[in-house]
């Protein structure tokens, strides 16, 4: 088929990669003329593991075809996928700016014929039918089109791994002949299909992100009580886990969510769920806990650290998660800022996130190597999941340090042993 992406962030040159791969043309279209140009060299802007290798080989096959031109892109496309960002309103609406834009665009040139345009952007209930008008305002008038959803759940870090082996393809459609099309499309993927409406797909989206931002929410309420009663959450976790119908999995006490997708996609549907007179529901209140969690967390370190005016703390991770360079709404990065106003310096590490973090992160010193970034440190905090972290020679790391405090916001390290190694460590909910 013949297939265009418009967007090319962490949703849409995923997708175009992949369905290249799978024997489409995929033309993917993007504003940055300086971006565009790298892809064409085959690099990309972000990492994701394997990414940058697949669109390599499928811009030497001549299938992925990056470009800044809305006419050559859409004139021969089939099937068009709406894949731009959709960031959060100060009053936490979803901006859809880009999406209303893509939307005219798309209509100003869609060939004459019939076109499926997708909404794979994660967008509130209604919107479809605003994109509808738009193009319909725009388009020539035998430009035959209808208008579709197909949310994306993908993992930072695993997005190319997500978009070859889906769990499910959610394809809202109002249409029969815009179904059996984008049915015909997901075929290779070999996941289950659930063809429902359009409203239906939009908020499956919204439902799947503020559920599982729900189960970091409740994990981090119940280590609260952990730490009240001298519980572990780690234990409690594991309990209640082995219950068939709870699960051990996405179970993460730490600093909060974070990230490009939960913190948006939980304030969007909480500013929806009050448009419809849900006044008191329970995604604005998730959404207010989790935006006060980590000055909650700093304020309980300084009870147990003393004061970290004049010292030095060495930070660990910087990215919103591991298999990451994406520093966006990153609790470490958060955190960062709250521990700067102490006039703290501040040494920092992360496998991959640094350059990402140095554009938005001021009077804090970035280094290569971990062992470097805890000499002469008071303090020790782990704020992202890195693996890698696990395996560093921590008896190294206590004669590096000027003190002795740890603070493992994501629970990886093994407490006995550090403890036994002479360091006053501090978990949560532990």
């Amino acid at each position: 088929m013949n297939i265009t992406i418009v967007g090319a962030g962490y949703v849409g040159l995923p997708l175009a990669a992949v369905l290249a791969d799978f024997g489409h043309q995929v033309w993917i279209v993007r504003r940055d003329k300086e971006k565009n140009e790298a892809l064409k060299k085959g690099k990309v802007h972000f990492f994701e593991p394997g990414l940058e290798k697949l669109v390599k080989k499928n811009l030497k096959a001549n299938r992925f075809l990056p470009t800044t031109d809305y006419a050559e892109a859409i004139s021969g496309a089939e099937i068009v996928f709406i894949a731009v960002g959709t960031p959060s309103l100060p009053n936490g609406k979803a901006d859809l700016s880009q999406v209303y834009e893509a939307a005219k665009e798309i209509g100003k040139n869609l060939k004459k014929g019939y076109t499926v345009v997708v909404d794979k952007s994660t967008v509130p209930p209604g919107t479809a039918p605003k994109v509808t008008q738009i193009i319909e305002k725009n388009k020539k008038p035998q430009a035959k089109f209808d208008v579709c959803s197909c949310p994306e759940f993908l993992r930072e870090g695993f997005a190319v791994e997500d978009t070859f082996h889906p769990d499910r393809i959610v394809i809202g459609s109002n249409s029969s002949q815009a179904t059996q099309l984008l049915k015909q499309l997901h075929q290779d993927f070999k996941a289950p299909i659930l063809a429902t409406t359009v409203a239906n797909a939009e908020l499956i989206k919204y439902a799947a992100n503020a559920y599982l931002a729900l189960r970091i929410v409740f994990a981090n309420q119940i280590a609260n009580v952990c730490e009240k009663t001298g519980a572990d959450v780690e234990e409690v976790i594991k309990g209640i886990g082995l219950d068939k119908r709870i699960g051990s999995h996405y179970w993460y006490p730490g600093l909060g969510y974070g990230g490009s997708c939960f913190p948006k996609d939980v304030a969007a549907l909480a500013s929806f769920a009050k448009k419809l007179d849900e006044n008191v529901s329970l995604f604005e209140k998730m959404h207010q806990l989790n935006k006060k969690r980590i000055a909650k967390i700093f304020a309980k370190l300084e009870k147990k650290f003393g004061s970290f005016s004049g010292k030095t703390v060495a930070v660990f991770g910087l990215a919103c998660k591991k298999g990451t360079d994406d520093v966006r709404e990153s609790p470490a990065i958060k955190m960062i800022k709250i521990i700067k106003r102490r006039k703290v310096k501040i040494k920092t590490y992360d496998p991959l996130a640094i350059e990402n973090a140095k554009r938005i992160l001021t009077g804090v010193d970035f280094y290569q190597d971990p062992y470097q970034a805890v000499e002469g440190a008071d303090a020790l905090m782990i704020l992202t999941d890195w693996l890698e972290f696990i395996d560093l020679d921590y008896g190294k790391i206590k004669k590096l340090m000027k003190g002795n405090f740890v603070f493992d916001s994501r629970n990886l390290l093994d407490k006995k042993k550090l403890t036994s190694l002479g360091f006053n460590y501090q978990g949560v909910g532990r």
